[in-house]
């Protein structure tokens, strides 16, 4: 497998596409906008312009690859249910097409919904917002096609730069005794790497968030301390038990996480 193509080169697809040049794959990225692209291409990446709806069939970005990854998640957009389905069987056509054999697919925890326990692979899904519709739909319009594909359903992302406390400072808050469900992109970046270089000879699911599952009232009044901005104004709220596991990912890939305590130093 020597050639990767990254659709959708954000905040995840970017640093895992300048990973994959690092480690020696020829990769294939799209962005939305021309400056993006430069961007991409000055970090070795052979570089599309690519807008989901627009150019779909168009696109030379989907030639001759060994493996699709899809970082869009595709849940946030805007188009209708009908045509959302459509676009994704669409999206499918194009890799039996280029006779794709590998598809990695970056879905969310979403799909769940919000039962108060502990979740695996499992668990029955019951999403219940138009975005956890959207992406079930998704990882199951994949998982029809002729070729294998990896769903990998990410828990909230954070990073350096990327962190749900910069919402929540200093607002009335009122999950705090929630679990947090969060997985660093160096992570996602790493189990990434490792399914590629152990990838699965059947169609396959895996939850991807940390093994660290403080209360989110503790959290981020400690995130807050770090990053030396207000914590949020906790107010009573309910109580849940909704904890993600990773535990199928640790063992049947032997996967250890890098940011076991989420940037906190302790």
């Amino acid at each position: 497998m020597r050639t990767i193509g990254v659709l959708g080169c954000g905040r995840v697809g970017f640093p895992l596409a300048k990973t994959l040049v690092e480690k020696g794959y020829k990769v294939n990225g799209t962005a939305r906008s021309y400056d993006k692209i430069l961007k991409l291409s000055e970090s070795g990446i052979n570089s599309f312009k690519y807008v989901v709806d627009k150019n779909f069939n168009t696109s030379l970005f989907f030639k001759s690859l060994d493996l699709l990854i899809i970082t869009i998640p595709f849940g946030r957009s805007d188009i209708k249910s009908i045509a959302f389905n459509n676009l994704i069987s669409q999206l499918v056509e194009i890799i039996k097409r280029e006779s794709i054999k590998k598809v990695i697919y970056l879905s969310s925890i979403s799909v769940y919904g919000h039962p108060n326990k502990l979740l695996d692979e499992k668990a029955e899904c019951k999403p219940n917002s138009p975005n956890g519709i959207k992406i079930i739909s998704v990882e199951n319009i994949l998982n029809s096609g002729p070729f294998k594909t990896v769903n990998i359903r990410l828990g909230g992302l954070i990073g350096e730069d990327i962190h749900p406390i910069h919402s929540i400072s200093g607002k009335v808050f009122n999950k705090g005794n929630e679990f947090v469900n969060l997985i660093h992109i160096d992570d996602v970046i790493g189990i990434i790497l490792k399914i590629i270089d152990r990838f699965p000879k059947e169609n396959s699911l895996f939850n991807a968030v940390s093994p660290y599952h403080p209360l989110k009232k503790d959290y981020y009044t400690l995130i807050a301390k770090e990053f030396n901005i207000l914590p949020p104004k906790f107010i009573a709220g309910k109580k849940s038990n909704k904890i993600i596991s990773s535990e199928k990912l640790i063992n049947k890939i032997n996967y250890n996480f890098k940011q076991k305590n989420l940037l906190l130093n302790l």
